[in-house]
């Protein structure tokens, strides 16, 4: 929705007035831009969140800005709930990066995020990379979505002994706990190679037949088909060992291209083994 600025000032003004505490008429200008920010945030969120059906014209911006503002005040309080249950059973599985992100970041997010004067900061950096891209989002955003996916990896994750999750890693790269990459990917990748040619997840270290398997399967094949192939055994995966989780699923599959290059080029170089490495 678009907003006018004379209608945007006076919910501007009022905010300006709580962050003072009623005791002064004037802010720096950056505290200005600040609460400018923190309104067209919370409008942003009313406008996104809210269905056609439920936008009101006769409601005025200032109840559009409560609205939103309160709908933040609920993801803050999701954040806090899941992060909660993510606690409960997390394993960085040795990698420093996403247990610095996650244990230490997300607390602090919770600890510091002003939710009513600057909605809009993301306080962290999130440097644990996920399958999907959060950059477009900030605030409480960013760490809805980036948490609920941290989630949907543990879950993932959790179906392997850790043994066998450490093994891929350390055979993937053998500083992997220090490494910048995302593991959940890395282990689904491994998981096609066994999922190929029928080979259990705990049967560890591909034979050389099962390479030659591997390498007809996807020769003749182009990056567009491998992905298709790749798509259909996340599927299979999903549906034997996941109860058919579509959040999974849909999260999962947004690393099929990746893997499909990635196969795609290791197989023309003969060199799969630094793809599926256990």
């Amino acid at each position: 929705m678009d907003y006018k600025m004379e209608e945007l000032l006076p919910v501007v003004s009022e905010l300006a007035q709580k962050y003072t505490g009623y005791e002064s008429t004037s802010i720096t200008y950056e505290k200005a831009q600040m609460l400018m920010g923190a309104v067209l945030y919370c409008l942003d969120e009313y406008s996104h969140s809210c269905t056609n059906s439920l936008v009101d014209k006769n409601v005025s911006v200032k109840e559009h800005y409560h609205i939103g503002a309160n709908i933040i005040l609920e993801k803050v309080n999701n954040i806090r709930e899941i992060f909660n249950a993510v606690s409960s059973r997390f394993d960085d599985f040795g990698v420093k990066c996403l247990y610095d992100t996650v244990q230490k970041g997300i607390p602090q997010f919770l600890k510091w995020y002003d939710a009513k004067f600057c909605p809009q900061d993301t306080i962290l950096t999130l440097d644990y990379p996920l399958l999907i891209d959060c950059n477009s989002l900030t605030g409480a955003n960013a760490v809805y979505k980036y948490i609920q996916a941290i989630q949907i990896e543990q879950s993932f994750l959790s179906l392997f002994d850790r043994n066998y999750v450490i093994s891929i890693l350390a055979n993937y790269n053998s500083e992997y706990r220090d490494m910048l990459e995302n593991i959940c990917g890395i282990v689904l990748m491994n998981t096609v190679g066994h999922l190929a040619v029928k080979k259990p997840f705990h049967d560890a270290y591909f034979l050389h037949e099962e390479y030659l398997q591997l390498s007809e399967v996807f020769s003749g094949k182009s990056i567009s088909d491998i992905e298709n192939i790749v798509k259909n055994f996340i599927e299979e995966m999903v549906r034997r060992f996941y109860q058919s989780n579509t959040d999974l699923l849909e999260y999962l599959c947004c690393e099929t291209n990746n893997i499909a290059t990635r196969i795609y080029t290791a197989n023309q170089y003969g060199e799969l083994s630094k793809v599926f490495v256990l």
